[in-house]
């Protein structure tokens, strides 16, 4: 049996490009530049024959045939990395960049020093401690972990409770840019946040 695929590089810029509705988010998570990103989708439509995007003066949609696509390519990255991580768990990652408001870490037995001494030592997180929204929104940071609610516009947040350590805070909310939601490094850093509380 041979399976009928067009590129794979091309359909993981469609599927990164598409979490992000960006080139520039999609390139920034891919390791390349947006114009790279372009190229693969350009290649990648001329192959499908149909447009996955439509490009806007301020962004990007996707199309009927994106949105048709793109839930089931995702589905295919998320079951190809589960199964690989499962085997090869040494493979190489790119780790979230995290800035833990300092208003949360004042506190010795806080949020830094239970990260940094965990027995998961988390490979796939870099810790800043900072509240600075302005380096999420600038890409210099991938996520941020602070004690107000927002808003946080265009931006997925979620709620965490804190462990009592971190008095009087009981929550902090964890803003991420939503096209990397869903991705393994959030997810395991979410849950390891999650675990302290």
């Amino acid at each position: 049996m041979s399976y009928r695929l067009p590129p794979l590089n091309g359909l993981r810029a469609f599927e990164a490009a598409g979490r992000h509705l960006s080139f520039k988010l999609a390139a920034q998570e891919l390791s390349v530049t947006p114009g790279a990103v372009s190229q693969q989708i350009k290649h990648l439509e001329q192959v499908l024959g149909v447009p996955l995007f439509q490009r806007m003066p301020r962004g990007l949609t996707l199309t009927g045939h994106g949105e048709a696509m793109l839930p089931t390519i995702s589905d295919a990255f998320e079951r190809m990395s589960t199964a690989a991580d499962a085997v090869a768990r040494k493979l190489p990652t790119k780790a979230l960049r995290l800035g833990v408001s300092p208003n949360l870490t004042v506190d010795p037995h806080g949020l830094l020093a239970k990260l940094a001494n965990t027995e998961q030592a988390p490979d796939y997180v870099l810790i800043t401690s900072t509240d600075d929204v302005a380096s999420l929104l600038s890409g210099a940071l991938d996520a941020i972990l602070r004690p107000g609610p927002g808003p946080y516009p265009g931006m997925h947040a979620e709620a965490l409770n804190l462990h009592h350590a971190f008095s009087p805070h009981a929550q902090a909310f964890l803003v991420v840019w939503p096209g990397l939601a869903k991705c393994r490094e959030f997810l395991k850093t979410r849950s390891l946040l999650g675990s302290l509380g």
